[in-house]
C-alpha cells in the first residue's frame, strides 16, 4: 500500500470517526478532558481545521458549552474526570488559537481548586485522582497568569506535602509525582529541591517507562513512548513519529465503544491527524 493510499484510508477512517462522535459526543454523561466532552471537543477543534468545515467547530463549541452547564462549585476537582483536567484542556485551546474566553472564565475554577489543594482531604498524589494533576492545573495558572499569588500558594503547598509524604508513596504515584516536579521546576522563579527530584529520579528508572495511567490502549502507547522521552531527556527517536510510515497499526485500529480522549474515538482520531502531520504532539502531553 503506498502513502497516497495510507493517506486516502487514515482520511476514510477519520470521517467514520467524526461521524461517530457526532451521534455520541453530546451523549457522553462526562464532561471532563480524558474521558468526555472536552477532550471530544479538541479533536473536532483540529478536524474543522483540517477538513476547514465549521460545521465540526460548531459542534465542538455546542460540547464545551454542554461542559459548561455540567460543572459547579462542588464539581470534582480531579484532572481525570474533573476541573484540572478541563481547565488544562481549555488552555490547551486557547493556546491553539481555538477558542475564546472571557478574562475571568477560571475564576470559579480556581476557587474550586483552591478548596481542593488547601481544605479538601486528598490522600491521593496521583496524576488523574490527585495531587499531581491539581499541581498540573496550577502549573496552568501561573503560565497564563504569572502574578497569581494563589498559583504560588498552591504550588508550594503541593510541592511541600510531596516531600513531607514522599517515602510514603506507591511507585505509581512517585511516577506522577516526578512528572509533576519536573513540570514545575520548568515555571521560573520555582526550584525544586534537588534532594526530592533525586529521590524520585533515582527511584523511577523503571517505573517511569510504566506511566500506569495511560494503559495499554494505542494512544496510551504511542503517549508514553513520547512522554518518557520528554521526563527522561532523551532524544526523540523515530520509534515516537506519528507519520504515516511510523504508525502500520492505524490501518486496522479499532477504537473501543469509549468516546473519549485516552481510550475512545477522540483520541483514535487525534492519534490519525498526527500521522497526517496536520497536529504536533503536543496534544499527548495532556494524557
Amino acid at each position: 500500500m503506498n502513502m497516497d493510499t495510507d493517506k486516502k484510508s487514515i482520511e476514510q477512517r477519520l470521517q467514520q470517526i467524526a461521524d461517530m462522535l457526532i451521534l455520541n459526543g453530546t451523549l457522553v454523561d462526562c464532561p471532563g478532558l480524558i474521558h468526555g466532552k472536552t477532550g471530544i471537543a479538541i479533536f473536532f477543534f483540529h478536524y474543522a481545521q483540517y477538513t476547514s468545515n465549521v460545521l465540526y467547530e460548531n459542534y465542538a463549541l455546542d460540547l464545551i458549552v454542554e461542559m459548561q452547564s455540567q460543572i459547579h462549585n462542588n464539581s470534582p476537582a480531579d484532572y481525570e474526570t474533573g476541573l484540572a483536567g478541563i481547565g488544562v484542556g481549555i488552555d490547551y485551546l486557547l493556546s491553539n488559537h481555538f477558542l475564546e474566553v472571557d478574562d475571568d472564565f477560571f475564576e470559579d475554577f480556581d476557587k474550586r481548586m483552591v478548596r481542593a489543594v488547601m481544605y479538601d482531604s486528598c490522600q491521593d498524589f496521583t496524576f488523574y485522582n490527585g495531587f499531581a494533576g491539581f499541581g498540573q492545573y496550577w502549573i496552568m495558572r501561573q503560565r497564563r497568569h504569572t502574578s497569581s499569588v494563589q498559583a504560588k500558594d498552591c504550588l508550594l503547598h503541593i510541592a511541600a506535602c510531596m516531600e513531607k509524604h514522599f517515602s510514603d508513596f506507591s511507585k505509581e504515584e512517585k511516577t506522577d509525582v516526578y512528572c509533576f516536579l519536573y513540570n514545575l521546576n520548568q515555571l521560573p522563579g520555582f526550584i525544586v529541591s534537588s534532594d526530592i527530584m533525586n529521590l524520585c529520579r533515582n527511584s523511577l528508572a523503571d517505573a517511569i517507562r510504566h506511566i500506569k495511567r495511560l494503559g495499554n490502549c494505542t494512544v496510551g502507547k504511542m503517549a508514553q513512548m513520547f512522554l518518557d522521552n520528554h521526563y527522561l531527556i532523551s532524544s526523540l527517536s523515530v520509534e515516537t513519529e506519528c507519520g504515516l510510515d511510523n504508525l502500520p497499526d492505524l490501518k486496522g485500529l479499532n477504537a473501543t465503544n469509549s468516546m473519549g480522549l485516552l481510550t475512545g474515538y477522540a483520541g483514535e482520531g487525534m492519534l490519525r491527524l498526527t500521522s497526517l502531520y496536520q497536529t504536533n504532539r503536543e496534544w499527548m502531553y495532556l494524557l
